[in-house]
């Protein structure tokens, strides 16, 4: 496997992390974003924390191969994947956000060129 998918697979899963925190906390009180007690009852943010872990976990491979300047901008890449999942859920995406993401994801290609 090249360093390149180990990367998208780390961001894949920090993506899956963000969707999965959201769903998770939607329709929480104020009060209860406060509380631990109902978030460590809630399998949606456990298993969001668990990607996250997953993420950094297989992250340490890709800097193990890399620079940080070379992965870190890598990242953006989540902009990408987010944009994806966003359509499937059916959210509304602007045409600004589509050109911003589409810049950063130039930006990214540009980087692992290098």
């Amino acid at each position: 496997m090249t360093t390149f998918i180990i990367a998208v697979l780390s961001i894949i899963f920090s993506v899956m992390a963000q969707f999965l925190l959201k769903s998770g906390v939607q329709g929480l009180s104020f009060n209860e974003l406060n509380s631990v007690v109902p978030l460590i009852r809630n399998w949606k943010v456990l298993a969001g924390f668990a990607c996250y872990s997953t993420a950094a976990i297989i992250w340490l491979k890709v800097l193990s191969e890399w620079d940080v300047s070379k992965a870190y901008p890598m990242m953006g890449l989540g902009f990408v994947v987010a944009l994806l999942v966003d359509i499937l859920y059916g959210e509304v995406i602007t045409v600004t956000r589509i050109i911003g993401i589409i810049t950063i994801f130039a930006g990214v290609l540009i980087i692992s060129k290098s």
